[in-house]
């Protein structure tokens, strides 16, 4: 799939988003805890969400059978932002974000195995760099 200019700008969003929201999350568990920082992210989401919803939805019919998907990513996004919750709590918010930002060596892994997409050499030279960067980065040696 060719990338679109499109789509790189909502990438960049999300990165971008995700940074700022790694950074809260350290100062609302210091703030409320984890738990229930978990709790309103996921209630003030959700009205977030259905107002976006509302406005923006996809016009096309949603079988039952079809909700499985967003069902199983929620219990996934859930536990994501519990545990990094716990974890920003308890270290420090750089080294969790570090570590949760190896998330895309999972995903790479799930999307070859699963999907069968296929990775270039560059593409695999690329994912060794940006690993080999993240763990440096979080090992916190000078």
């Amino acid at each position: 799939m060719k990338a679109s200019n499109e789509g790189l700008l909502f990438a960049l969003a999300s990165m971008v988003t995700m940074g700022i929201s790694h950074y809260l999350y350290k100062r609302s568990t210091e703030a409320i805890g984890p738990t229930n920082t978990t709790f309103f992210y996921y209630l003030f989401s959700l009205i977030i969400a259905t107002a976006i919803w509302l406005l923006f939805r996809e016009k096309q019919t949603v079988f039952s059978v079809n909700l499985l998907w967003p069902a199983i990513l929620a219990v996934f996004l859930f536990t994501s932002v519990w545990t990094f919750n716990y974890a920003v709590n308890l270290i420090d918010v750089s080294v969790a974000t570090t570590i949760r930002s190896l998330g895309f060596v999972v995903t790479i892994l799930l999307a070859i195995s699963l999907s069968q997409e296929q990775l270039t050499t560059k593409d695999w030279v690329a994912v060794v760099f940006a690993t080999i960067a993240v763990v440096l980065f979080g090992s916190g040696e000078p």
